[in-house]
């Protein structure tokens, strides 16, 4: 009965094409069922007026990405196009870095992107891909109807669900869709947003057929065993297929599925395959912004080792380790990692690995073009680096090289005003990334320039550039045009248009809202607390602030893009002072120095790096700084104090013109007030005059400016009767944002507990061997940079991991263990945090101004304390990194309570293992050792017989052996004349020769009373003579034990040269060993020549 509905909905598709658009339905079934069941879609399929293409989706398969719409376009293509596939993506504007990885799957070559992907640019090429495919397929269909028949959709990639979201809202009459979907299996989680949205807009066209159950019971057992070979070159092709196309997430997911089938149920893949398939693995991690998982897949990489290639194995896994560094924040680190990259690639004398190294390099100087808005200053870039970026054809770099490390001067930008062909490079990349297409590149190359006039005070250019990039926009309802009208009202209030900024905000905050944008709404919020100020409604601006801060701490942000935490607390002690409330200005003036001393206490030492970046400049949070600290002073009347201050700040505020256009003029008069007070005329009159210059040319250039630029500016929709957000609706966003964030998180540290179990859960190591694989995947996992982990002895604290650079001496973990103590539940503190000041004693161990959040977990047992864990992360030159988030919180604290707790217990179980492993080889060591002298007993013979033999077996060893049988001659004589503890002592001696002498080629046997057997592995008669010959000379050396036993007697003794101890030898030799009888055939063998020697002469050997 289900075949009969099944075909109903596909010939009711099939009927409505060329006349109904939205043409789709979805069928839904229980069971399992199979479209080859299907009549009539065998009888459509031979139907010449439509392109039927039936795809049915198998488990337990490797699904590839936009399957199988890929196949579909290039068939299509092939029955009912004409021109040359290049000239078909041109027509519909595949872009341009896409268009060799279409071909290449087009020609089935394999052909890869020439041009390495941007992290900053995923998204928008993700996006550029979905509406090109979907552009091919329907120009296909515009030329000849098109049906696609996908059976058991629910094993479709990501991608492909994407693109299928897309046809349900194409308006193609020529386009019929029937998906078939099994209700027995349920997709994996990461999917489900994407099939939400598609099952809803299903739903709303009441699309979706519910047919019955297809009564097959023995296929409803999904084949999950199904055996799939993960090393083979077609699983690997597939997935590179999945990063190619950029669909990531469903690539992360196999290759996810991969890593736990190795590391957790002893999968078998060869180190070659291995290797590859974590290289893509840190590819895909990267540019899915999981910079942790990056780290923790290069750990395994480096204990991969493929001979005669360590050179191009060591190149590809310290590359991709500078790549995630870079994406991290951690440029210094990166940096070196890229030029021992570079050194690499030198040795080996590969031009083109040097060339992506010297551009990776460049790159790091320039946080890899991620989250940053602009550089500070001019990049040095070499000029072999452009030559061969043209020569490999790494356009999109040109144009980002031309863009970001040039024309960053205010002088440079200022002639945009007259020409933006006066900005050489800048025009240069505008030029490339126009030919290239690329969109996303040109907005935010104007954006940069937006900032770069703004922050100077070219507020003209600024609104130009404004203007300019929301006319090019193509969605007047995105992100980026919220971001142009917050940018235009802030350029609007720079020249004095407060009321009508004010309208542009709110019309940016609308925008925000809708797109669910918390993070964007702050910063909004931030640029109206400048409006505010300006316009001297400090209660306003403080709420706005609050209202910044509130989103820092909820969504666990480092910064805003507009600015850093330590100008956020200026502000706020600014507003505070300007209020009359000293106790907040204090304390947010502490909080700003917190965060100002590193940058303060980098200058001091002379180190620049970083200062490229546009979050260097701090010289406007430190006119904030100190302009607040001489307002505190004025309210404690100290004018001298507020002189000083107000001098440095003077200085800070020359330096970074047109930043603080909202307090200029409030300075100016602060400054002459307390010119007043101090009686300082002169003064006084120096400041008026500065004054009345600023305003005088302000409002006359920026009056003129307003009335020039008002009527090119965009439209704001309060005209519409739009009504703001209420300050209620925004804090229900923020609120369910945070939580969303707050779910995935915690849903990440869940899935890691397992891979932390399966690393915990060893034996067989020392504890610190344990420690440090440990934590190297904690470090990573976590994004944390520094950890102690210690634990408490009974009179000294055992470090087992230190990787701070601080020598962790006895005073110094006393005063750790201290701090500890008096916190038993431990601590979670950051430079947002109000208990950051009261843990000064432990932030001071690590460097107070590096740490920027820290925490703390003791275990104790019966107010004992038994080990700790201290981890933090240091300030970093990056701030505005948005891949890293370094404010460890109470969150943080329960996690790695819970991780390190199973720590102890597993180095506790470690510490067990040890004992019982030291109890159980004594004990062996008794049963197989002779206890006088040291070496094998019989039992211990024949089990290192039956050891060489499983090794012959292995081949492990070649199967051949020497033997000697020795009984010692005159032992008796000692025995009787001088007793048994003589005995014994000759007994240890002449162990000792022997042992001396095989030591690595072969083991000495006690095989009984005053006899030896030794076993060497060797079948040489000349080397068994040699070495027979050595213990008859060591023997003689040893003039009889005389010296030994007089020492042993503790008096003088002599013994006569007949009577002194010697040993008689029989010498044996055997190839081809197999089994434990073969040896005691040669022992019989020996023990028979012992015996011709014992009745003829003692003291000699016989073989």
């Amino acid at each position: 009965m289900i075949e009969k509905y099944y075909d109903g909905a596909i010939e009711q598709v099939a009927a409505g094409l060329g006349t109904v658009e939205k043409n789709y339905l979805l069928v839904r079934y229980s069971g399992q069922f199979s479209v080859e069941n299907l009549n009539d879609t065998k009888q459509l399929e031979k139907n010449e007026d439509i392109f039927v293409q039936v795809h049915e989706f198998e488990t337990g398969e490797i699904t590839c990405a936009y399957e199988p719409y890929l196949t579909m376009i290039c068939d299509g293509f092939r029955r009912y196009m004409t021109g040359t596939f290049e000239e078909f993506m041109e027509t519909c504007d595949v872009y341009y870095l896409h268009r060799p990885v279409l071909l290449g799957y087009f020609n089935q070559d394999n052909t890869g992107r020439e041009e390495i992907i941007l992290l900053d640019e995923v998204a928008y090429e993700q996006e550029r891909m979905l509406a090109a495919l979907e552009r091919m397929l329907c120009a296909i269909a515009d030329r000849h109807p098109v049906l696609f028949v996908l059976n058991r959709f629910q094993l479709a990639s990501k991608s492909t669900i994407q693109l299928t979201a897309r046809f349900l809202k194409c308006e193609n009459c020529n386009i019929g869709l029937v998906l078939g979907v099994s209700d027995i299996q349920a997709m994996p989680e990461f999917l489900v947003p994407d099939w939400e949205m598609l099952y809803e807009t299903l739903d709303d066209g009441s699309k979706i057929y519910h047919i019955g159950n297809s009564g097959r019971k023995k296929e409803e057992t999904i084949d999950d065993e199904k055996y799939v070979d993960y090393g083979s070159e077609k699983v690997y092709r597939k997935l590179q297929n999945m990063v190619e196309f950029l669909d990531f997430d469903q690539a992360a997911y196999y290759l996810e599925t991969i890593e736990r089938k190795i590391k957790f149920d002893n999968l078998l893949v060869d180190d070659a395959a291995r290797f590859r398939m974590w290289l893509l693995f840190v590819k895909v991690s990267i540019l899915r912004q999981d910079i942790p998982k990056a780290l923790e897949i290069c750990e395994d990489l480096e204990k991969i080792h493929l001979a005669g290639k360590e050179e191009e194995c060591a190149y590809e896994q310290d590359y991709l380790i500078a790549t995630a560094y870079m994406y991290q924040g951690k440029l210094k680190e990166a940096l070196e990692m890229a030029g021992e990259t570079y050194r690499i690639a030198g040795k080996m004398s590969d031009d083109y690995r040097m060339f992506l190294s010297e551009l990776l390099e460049a790159k790091i100087q320039m946080s890899g073009w991620y989250n940053i808005f602009f550089c500070a200053q001019d990049v040095k870039i070499k000029e072999s680096l452009i030559q061969n970026l043209i020569r490999y054809n790494y356009r999109n770099h040109l144009a980002h090289v031309y863009i970001y490390a040039y024309d960053n001067k205010p002088e440079i930008v200022k002639k945009a005003n007259q020409s933006e062909e006066l900005l050489i490079y800048f025009s240069r990349g505008i030029r490339i990334a126009k030919k290239l297409g690329n969109e996303y590149l040109i907005n935010m190359a104007y954006q940069k320039n937006i900032m770069l006039s703004s922050t100077n005070g070219m507020y003209e250019i600024s609104l130009l550039y404004s203007v300019r990039t929301y006319e090019a926009l193509k969605d007047k309802r995105s992100i980026q045009a919220g971001r142009i009208y917050s940018g235009i009202a802030y350029n609007l209030c720079a020249i004095g248009e407060n009321e009508r900024a004010m309208a542009y905000y709110r019309h940016a905050i609308r925008l925000f809202y809708h797109l669910r944008e918390p993070e964007d709404i702050a910063e909004v919020q931030y640029n109206m607390s400048l409006n505010c100020i300006m316009c001297g409604q400090y209660e306003k601006a403080e709420f706005y602030l609050t209202q910044c801060m509130k989103a820092v701490e909820r969504l666990h942000l480092n910064s805003l893009r507009v600015c850093n935490l330590s100008k956020l607390y200026g502000l706020l002690a600014l507003v505070s002072i300007l209020e009359g409330n000293r106790f907040n200005c204090e304390r947010y003036l502490n909080n700003c120095r917190q965060f100002l001393n590193y940058v303060i206490e980098k200058e001091k030492m002379g180190d620049g790096f970083g200062t490229v970046h546009d979050y260097a400049k701090v010289d406007d949070d430190m006119f904030l700084y100190t302009f607040s600290r001489g307002l505190l002073a004025v309210h404690d009347g100290d004018y001298e104090k507020a002189d000083t201050d107000y001098e440095k700040a003077e200085d800070y505020l020359s330096r970074s013109e047109g930043n603080q256009f909202f307090s200029y003029a409030l300075f100016q008069q602060k400054r002459m007030e307390c010119f007043k007070c101090l009686e300082n005329q002169k003064g006084y009159e120096k400041q008026k005059k500065t004054l009345e210059e600023y305003e005088r040319q302000h409002f006359s250039t920026y009056g003129k400016l307003a009335k020039k630029m008002m009527d090119t500016l965009p439209p704001v929709d309060e005209a519409d009767g739009q009504q703001d957000v209420s300050e209620q609706e925004l804090d229900v966003l923020l609120w369910q944002e945070s939580m969303v964030l707050a779910y995935k998180s915690k849903k990440h540290q869940l899935d890691f507990i397992s891979t932390w179990q399966k690393l915990i859960d060893v034996t067989g190591v020392c504890a610190e061997e344990m420690i440090d694989a440990v934590m190297k995947t904690f470090l990573n996992h976590f994004n944390v940079d520094c950890a102690v982990y210690a634990r408490c002895m009974e009179r000294q604290t055992q470090v087992l991991y230190n990787n701070t650079g601080i020598d962790l001496n006895e005073e110094r973990t006393g005063r750790i263990i201290a701090s500890l103590k008096r916190n038993p539940g431990g601590y979670a503190i950051s430079k947002i945090s109000s208990n950051y000041n009261e843990h000064q004693d432990i932030t001071a161990l690590f460097g107070e101004d590096d740490v920027c959040s820290l925490v703390a977990v003791p275990y104790f047992n019966n107010a004992k304390l038994e080990s700790f864990l201290i981890t933090y992360v240091r300030m970093k030159d990056n701030w505005h990194s948005s891949v890293n988030r370094y404010m460890l919180d109470e969150d943080d604290l329960n996690m790695y309570q819970l991780l390190f707790r199973e720590v102890k217990y597993s180095l506790n179980r470690l510490d067990a293992y040890d004992k019982i492993y030291e109890m159980n080889n004594k004990l062996y060591l008794a049963a197989v050792t002779d206890q006088l002298t040291g070496i094998y007993n019989r039992e211990g013979f024949y089990r290192r017989i039956k050891d060489l033999i499983d090794e012959f077996s292995g081949g492990k060893r070649k199967p051949e052996l020497g033997l000697m049988f020795i009984d010692l001659d005159n032992f008796k004589h000692y025995n009787d004349t001088y007793g048994h503890d003589v005995g014994d002592l000759v007994l240890k001696e002449m162990a000792d020769i022997f042992s001396g002498l095989c030591e690595k080629q072969g083991f000495v046997c006690r095989y009984g009373g005053d006899e030896y057997i030794i076993v060497f592995f060797t079948a040489d008669k000349e080397r068994l003579k040699e070495t027979a010959k050595q213990i008859y000379q060591k023997i003689d050396q040893a003039d009889g034990f005389e010296k030994a036993i007089s020492e042993k007697l503790k008096k003088q003794i002599s013994i006569r040269k007949e009577q002194r101890i010697s040993c008689s030898i029989g010498i044996v030799s055997a190839e081809d060993i197999h089994g434990e009888e073969e040896i005691n055939q040669m022992i019989k063998r020996a023990d028979d020549l012992l015996y011709s020697i014992k009745t003829t002469k003692k003291g000699t050997y016989r073989i």
